[in-house]
């Protein structure tokens, strides 16, 4: 059969098994292609793209597929219930003699389970090497396969040194077996391996393929596209410690101002079980319900990791899904694989093995809207290489070098990541051929812009100081703020940051009390709001309550100078000049219109001695009576009143040539309603009614 043939055949088999908006995507034929032909198959695409659904290919076979997680295999299991197929997750508590019996049966469609069980568990293996059993069996899918590279780690001792691999517990804990699924995978040998991921770097594949004693050549890679637009990523330093999250306190607002079920659905990724309880305390108290963390009914937020109990992971898991609670405090196991459509925004805390993060990262955004993915990282990492001089002497294909270089890297951030998955390192500059290559690939595919903290740094601040609002209703909104930046905001906020700089620069982390008590928001926005009385460090004194440490003044108003010199401060002065220009412009077509009046118009007097009479004596007399008050005034009761009635913008948007006069009369008119005024003031007083009416020269 020719691969056109064989391709149509895919598709017309599979399209019964997929919903129709989902048709099979080019990837994941290719795959299945592949398989056909009894080839070893690896496919690299990105989170949410459908590997899984790849082993779909027949309802008489036995898939049998290799998990990392308990929980991973629970949520596939139900899938392919949905889906019509059959198909058991072997764990501990459920693998006895009856489900073994019906396992040998052929019962199952799907066979999902752990390493742990596939290498260790006897009864598995005794299975696993019946003649019946391999008769069934189509074929072997290894999920997650970038885990076989920790795995292999763990098994020659390299993670011992690898710092990158202990910040990721989930990693470190495997077992050194794990490093042995070569020799029980290797053992049905006409039987194809599907190998699945999301980020597999060069390396990581070489050591995955000689793990598992497979060459090269024996085995097809199928790619799509790796890169997530849609998920926006954000960068931030973070300015306490990595033991007490605390930079967490700063993204959620108090229940009174946002209510737990109005905040965006959102995993919060730490590296050790303990740091995770330590989130939940944080967020609470953030959030003004301190001791929430020990409420198993939280509505705010709930834990995941390894050691929690079976029926509790399956409540969180659930609760989750269900949308009873809107936060998930975990590690790297929660979410591994998971397609959770509800889930919009990533939290991680610490720095890490840049794989590892972009998994975790891409677990928001499956529903097809923008995700938000937030890095916090130390900025400065004990024994790391802290300086773009450190990371260039450095191997930059080492785990810990990326680990490093992801930290501080001022490139474009998504640009990072691809190249890290395509060539196994974090680019360091915008002139790295790589990046280069990638950044063109991109402009050509149609990407839009990215908007991560390195390419719009000024965006990332001002969304960073609107965290805490951010709910359900306003997600897109403050996402989509790129025209919306307040650049006095931004001053104030620069300020704090800069101070609390400063303040680590003089005195290092700060134990007593935070740099925030001096100097924080409320200062900002103060310093801001005179910043026309302030021409010298000493008169930024009197705003502040006077220089609590030395230098400060002068730190503050070294800042204030550079903002105002920056691109930023300029590009608003031009807007305010080109605006006052516009409003000169507009003030004199108006006079010009005016001139314009045809003299058949009735003059003043007689306009206003017409409209004297059409008003009633009471109302005539009070107004004659009326004290003076301002233009604008007058015009809103004259409005109210709908005796002269505004012109409509269609009226005034009109391209016909009695625009002029009837604006001219529109404009009589009004200052007949209002009283005596002066033509200039009316002419000022109406400018801005003019320019909102958007009237046409």
């Amino acid at each position: 059969m020719s691969d056109t043939d064989l391709r149509k055949s895919i598709i017309s088999d599979c399209l019964p098994c997929y919903p129709k908006n989902e048709p099979p995507k080019t990837v994941q034929v290719d795959a299945v292609m592949s398989l056909v032909r009894q080839q070893h198959t690896f496919v690299m695409a990105g989170t949410g793209c459908g590997k899984s659904r790849i082993s779909e290919i027949s309802k008489k076979a036995v898939i049998l597929v290799l998990n990392p997680l308990d929980a991973l295999g629970d949520n596939q299991v139900n899938k392919k219930v949905a889906q019509g197929y059959t198909a058991v997750n072997l764990k501990k508590l459920n693998f006895n003699k009856s489900v073994a019996a019906e396992i040998l049966r052929g019962k199952y469609n799907f066979v999902y389970l752990s390493p742990k069980i596939f290498l260790n568990n006897e009864t598995f293996t005794k299975i696993y090497h019946d003649h019946k059993f391999q008769n069934q069996l189509a074929l072997l899918v290894v999920d997650e396969a970038h885990m076989i590279y920790s795995w292999g780690l763990v098994k020659n001792g390299e993670a011992k040194r690898s710092s990158s691999h202990k910040r990721t517990q989930d990693q470190a804990v495997f077992r050194p077996s794990y490093g042995d699924l070569g020799r029980a995978l290797g053992s049905p040998e006409k039987t194809p391996i599907l190998f699945l991921s999301a980020t597999c770097r060069p390396l990581a594949i070489t050591e995955i393929l000689k793990s598992l004693k497979i060459a090269e050549k024996s085995i097809d890679f199928v790619c799509a596209e790796l890169t997530r637009p849609e998920i926006r990523i954000v960068r931030y330093p973070m300015q306490l410690s990595l033991k007490s999250v605390n930079d967490v306190l700063t993204m959620f607002g108090k229940i009174e101002e946002v209510e737990s079920k109005d905040i965006v659905p959102m995993l919060i990724y730490s590296g050790a079980r303990n740091a995770t309880l330590q989130v939940m305390k944080v967020v609470n108290q953030a959030h003004n319900t301190g001791g929430g963390e020990y409420n198993p009914d939280s509505a705010l937020i709930q834990r995941y990791h390894a050691c929690t109990g079976d029926m509790d992971k399956e409540d969180v898991i659930s609760g989750f899904e269900h949308g009873d609670f809107p936060c998930i405090s975990c590690k790297m196991a929660l979410g591994l694989g998971q397609n959770w459509k509800r889930v919009r925004r990533v939290i991680h805390i610490g720095q890490g093995d840049p794989s590892c993060i972009c998994q975790m990262i891409g677990r928001c955004g499956h529903d097809g809207r923008d995700g938000l993915a937030v890095l916090l990282v130390e900025p400065k990492r004990k024994f790391g290489l802290n300086t773009p001089e450190a990371i260039q002497k450095a191997n930059k294909l080492s785990n810990d070098t990326r680990m490093d270089s992801l930290a501080i890297t001022p490139v474009c951030l998504r640009i990072a990541f691809s190249v890290d998955n395509l060539h196994g390192y974090i680019p360091m500059d915008q002139d790295d051929l790589e990046y280069l290559r990638e950044e063109s690939r991109e402009t050509k595919e149609g990407f839009p812009l990215c908007r991560c903290s390195n390419c719009k740094p000024e965006e990332a601040v001002c969304l960073k100081a609107r965290l805490k609002e951010m709910d359900n209703n306003n997600f897109d909104e403050i996402m989509d703020q790129r025209n919306n930046l307040d650049r006095y905001h931004l001053l104030s906020h620069r300020l704090v940051e800069s101070f609390n700089k400063f303040f680590r620069d003089q005195y290092g982390k700060p134990r007593s009390f935070r740099p925030s008590q001096l100097i924080g928001p409320a200062e900002g926005d103060l310093i801001v709001a005179n910043l026309d009385e302030i021409h010298n460090p000493a008169s930024i004194a009197r705003f502040i309550g006077g220089e609590a440490l030395d230098g400060q003044l002068e730190m503050l108003y070294n800042c204030i100078v550079k903002f105002q010199g920056g691109s930023e401060w300029l590009a608003h002065l031009k807007e305010l000049d080109d605006y006052n220009v516009h409003i000169a412009s507009e003030m004199q077509r108006i006079q010009n219109l005016k001139k314009q009046i045809p003299a058949t118009q009735p003059t003043l007097p007689a306009l206003a001695s017409q409209t004297n009479k059409e008003v009633p004596p009471s109302k005539s007399t009070e107004a004659k009576n009326r004290p003076t008050s301002s233009v604008s005034q007058r015009l809103t009761r004259g409005q109210n009143h709908h005796d002269v009635p505004l012109a409509s913008s269609s009226s005034l948007d009109s391209d016909s040539d009695s625009d002029s006069s009837l604006l001219s009369s529109h404009l009589l008119s009004l200052s007949v309603k209002c009283g005596s005024v002066s033509p200039a003031e009316l002419t000022s007083e109406l400018m801005p009614v003019v320019v909102k009416l958007r009237i046409k020269p």
